[in-house]
């Protein structure tokens, strides 16, 4: 398997989740009394480790880390917080909790084989915390289907391109945090300074400035979204850019949840 947790989770009900979890979250709120709101986040989660190791809550682990990998491509992420094998806590220190946090925190949650967490932020007066939860097993990422009727092999590289996506599918699953498979067509690419581009955006053969942008070549570029409401929508602003770019397409990827769509944006 190219998913190598490195630890064996232990099956939790959300019920007995939210028992424990009431116990951890009275730590965090004292930790939040006891030193403030402007520590950093490591510091944050030193001290919510060894409050919980005192506490008796089971084996406690920091950074724990899950393994990604295909080939000569790897990436390793690292979870906060580790609590029995079987309650995971991703805590911030920003000012904000944000859309992106969510999907981090989910997007271990699946890594993990894991269904329930929490995600807490120690910056703000009052913590903010949220419950992070999926029905999804490993098993269940792999029921998907790949929509490929209106992608376009205009070019070698375009076919190497779904080629490795429809293999990276087939190892990891879908429903994962988009940047991971960015990260592996990159490296695969050569690299950033190979990859990622500066291009100019036109209008009325006016330049308006550069902008970065994932490309194949010159002229094709591509993009992997994650967009699961107003599809067509985001197509269409997609295809916008595109006319304002000198670029001949984007190859476009997106995951609905189970569906995988594959197609191509031509100008």
């Amino acid at each position: 398997m190219g998913i190598v947790p490195s630890v064996t989770i232990r099956p939790i009900s959300e019920d007995d989740f939210h028992s424990i979890d009431h116990k951890i979250m009275a730590l965090v709120f004292g930790i939040h009394k006891d030193l403030g709101r402007l520590c950093d986040e490591k510091i944050y989660q030193n001290e919510l480790a060894h409050r919980c190791g005192e506490m008796g809550l089971g084996e406690v682990a920091t950074e724990v880390p899950i393994r990604v990998s295909y080939g000569r491509f790897q990436k390793i992420y690292f979870i906060d917080l580790l609590i029995d094998r079987r309650i995971m806590y991703e805590l911030k220190a920003v000012e904000d909790l944000i859309g992106q946090h969510r999907k981090q925190a989910l997007n271990y949650l699946l890594l993990m084989g894991m269904h329930h967490g929490k995600l807490i932020n120690m910056r703000p007066q009052s913590v903010q915390h949220y419950f992070v939860s999926t029905k999804l097993t490993p098993e269940k990422r792999y029921d998907f289907t790949i929509d490929d009727q209106k992608w376009k092999d205009i070019d070698e590289d375009s076919i190497w391109l779904k080629d490795l996506m429809a293999t990276l599918l087939a190892e990891w699953g879908a429903f994962l945090d988009t940047n991971l498979f960015y990260d592996a067509i990159t490296h695969f690419r050569g690299g950033f300074e190979y990859v990622i581009k500066k291009i100019p955006v036109i209008i009325d053969s006016r330049v308006l400035g550069t902008q970065h942008m994932h490309l194949l070549n010159p002229e094709v570029g591509f993009k992997i979204s994650s967009a699961t409401k107003a599809i067509p929508f985001y197509e269409r602003h997609l295809q916008s850019f595109l006319s304002h770019t000198p670029l001949r397409a984007i190859q476009w990827i997106n995951f609905d949840h189970e569906k995988i769509l594959f197609k191509s944006l031509l100008r």
